[in-house]
């Protein structure tokens, strides 16, 4: 009997689409490794990390917001406008590292209860609702700036973006306490489980008990605080903020959240999915560039994985 619940198991999992990325990864990962000249170099895969944190903290949040049925295509801008208010604070306004960080990340928060208020109090589509929200920030983040990059951040600070713990650099370090937190909160918690109930059906939700209104202002909250922490990597890994900051940060996250799984029609998603749709979506990027191809048909490549992951999504749901 444990014997076939051990195979069963096991084949179930050559069936996920998490096998299927990990396959496709590792392929990918040896073609770059044996194909390129410095691929495999400790610099190049110290900066694939780094960049793998800062979109990985995003498609995160994207995830918990695409469970519910829902979309957020100011992520980018949000992050953004952190960015910003963390270097503002610190070189023209002089605050400390610690209280610019948490006013940056509670910045992102008040931007997603924004979003909230928006979706649920007038009933407005999430997607039509956070892309006003993304072009009002974005205009918010050129006015405070006066369209001009702020640098001059503090020196310990930007170390967060430089440094690393062994080969760990400190931005992964927050990727995984962040994932690790997103993981408990999903399968471990009633607040993650309510998402998945609201993401089948909101009217479902309500007779189930769940207090809707509660759950989008949390959310969509937790999605603008994620926001705020990816703004302070940003910051922290450029050295400094510019006015377009986080500008295609967005559709990285949408993009990785999906590929990893997610469901557009929600009530389906997992941080796992997400973290290797994270990988590869960067690692395609950053292959690429070794391999010397043209930036436009990387992007060409990236929107027929997007493309393909929401027609593998659809196909699953006509069949449920």
């Amino acid at each position: 009997m444990n014997k076939k619940t051990s195979k069963t198991g096991v084949k179930h999992f050559y069936q996920t689409t998490e096998f299927s990325l990990i396959a496709i990864i590792v392929v990918l990962f040896a073609c770059a490794t044996f194909g390129t000249k410095n691929f495999f170099s400790e610099y190049n895969l110290m900066n694939l990390l780094k960049q793998c944190s800062i979109t990985g903290v995003l498609a995160i949040a994207e995830t918990f917001i695409i469970i519910t049925s829902g979309i957020d295509i100011s992520v980018g801008a949000v992050t953004g406008l952190s960015c910003m208010s963390v270097a503002l604070l610190q070189s023209k306004m002089g605050v400390g590292i610690l209280p610019s960080v948490v006013i940056a990340i509670i910045i992102g928060g008040v931007c997603g209860l924004y979003n909230a208020a928006i979706i649920y109090e007038f009933n407005v589509a999430p997607m039509i609702a956070t892309l006003g929200s993304q072009t009002i920030i974005r205009g918010a983040v050129k006015i405070i700036s006066e369209a001009k990059t702020i640098s001059g951040l503090n020196k310990t600070f930007t170390g967060l973006g430089t440094g690393s713990l062994g080969y760990l650099p400190y931005l992964s370090l927050i990727w995984i306490v962040v994932a690790v937190f997103a993981v408990l909160v999903l399968k471990y918690t009633i607040f993650g489980r309510n998402l998945y109930v609201i993401g089948s059906g909101v009217e479902v939700a309500r007779l189930s008990g769940i207090k809707v209104r509660k759950m989008f202002y949390s959310v969509y909250c937790l999605c603008g605080l994620l926001c705020g922490v990816a703004g302070v990597m940003l910051a922290a890994r450029i050295n400094s903020a510019v006015p377009t900051g986080g500008e295609g940060y967005e559709m990285d996250a949408i993009a990785a959240s999906v590929i990893g799984g997610a469901s557009l029609s929600g009530g389906r998603g997992a941080v796992t999915g997400t973290i290797l749709g994270t990988i590869l979506m960067v690692l395609i990027t950053n292959a690429g560039t070794q391999f010397g191809m043209n930036t436009f048909v990387l992007e060409v490549t990236s929107g027929v994985l997007i493309t393909l992951a929401v027609v593998v999504d659809q196909l699953k749901a006509r069949k449920a």
